[in-house]
């Protein structure tokens, strides 16, 4: 293992040490032991501390049999087995966790496994992690902030889908449902506008333009633009992720994106097409302060 390696482990080692020493109270001066506090060696802290990556591997091979267990899979074969991170895919976690899964010892450690258990399964399982995940609390828990799914042959990578609602401004439609799928939804005024020297777009998620309905209720629309911006559905991410429309050559025109459940108040601003937002269950999308759009995550 590369001194690198072992250096992020460290890290990863060191935070949660740093967590759990935090939420445990304060041993006797006389090391008898306090009612509800992990004793070393016990079973039930083994997610709480990773000392290296051994212990890394014996805990995520326990989850991976949780997962099994708990998901009744019986005759059917494993094809693959998903990762699920909350962390962004720089964090110590997330290392950690792909160093596991380009790791042959840990690969043939999960085949024994599954033979071991009569469980039969691929030869070329897949094996793959999804940063800034969120499906992370949905799936079998390794570590705080990661989780294992266990895919079988036909069951495709659990996919999320999604709702927008405008909640300023005033749509064709009440709610708009989104796929994930390849599709990308593009949001602006009327459903089949023409854009200024571009072409003719079909809006998917529309507001009423007044070029549609001449009536004074509808002249809010007029604060979002024909092609403000376009939603697409991330297959390795597992999640949705608005751009800025690059029909949106005006500047001035704004998107920004809240979410007051998260705290975030002061907001995401989208000024370049090609930087795209990660959307979160709760998030208001903001089109030249008046037009929102919420954004919400459904089963």
């Amino acid at each position: 293992m590369s001194n690198w390696l072992k250096k992020k482990l460290q890290q990863l080692s060191d935070k949660l040490n740093a967590d759990e020493e935090s939420d445990l109270p304060k041993q006797p001066e006389n090391n008898a032991p306090v009612a509800g506090r992990k004793q070393e060696g016990s079973q039930e802290g083994r997610t709480a501390s990773l000392d290296n990556v051994e212990e890394l591997k014996e805990v995520t091979i326990g989850a991976i049999t949780r997962a099994i267990k708990m998901m009744g899979y019986g005759n059917s074969t494993v094809s693959g087995f998903v990762f699920h991170s909350r962390f962004a895919d720089n964090a110590i976690e997330n290392v950690a966790v792909n160093a596991l899964t380009k790791d042959a010892d840990f690969i043939k450690q999960i085949k024994r496994t599954l033979k071991s258990r009569g469980i039969a399964y691929k030869d070329n399982f897949t094996i793959d992690v999804l940063n800034s995940s969120g499906l992370t609390d949905k799936v079998t828990p390794i570590i705080d902030g990661v989780g294992v799914e266990v895919l079988i042959p036909g069951e495709s990578l659990r996919k999320i889908k999604a709702r927008l609602i405008a909640t300023e401004g005033i749509t064709w439609e009440k709610e708009y449902l989104l796929e994930p799928s390849g599709k990308t939804y593009f949001i602006g005024r009327c459903k089949d506008p023409k854009i200024d020297n571009g072409p003719k777009i079909h809006n998917d998620i529309a507001f009423i333009g007044m070029e549609e309905k001449d009536e004074e209720q509808y002249k809010i629309n007029n604060y979002i633009s024909r092609a403000h911006a376009q939603i697409v559905f991330d297959k390795d991410l597992g999640a949705f992720k608005i751009y800025r429309s690059k029909f949106l050559n005006n500047p001035s025109h704004k998107i920004k994106i809240y979410n007051a459940g998260r705290n975030d108040f002061s907001g995401v601003s989208l000024n370049q097409s090609a930087v795209p937002h990660v959307l979160k269950d709760g998030d208001s999308i903001c089109f030249n302060d008046k037009i929102v759009l919420e954004f919400y995550i459904t089963e």
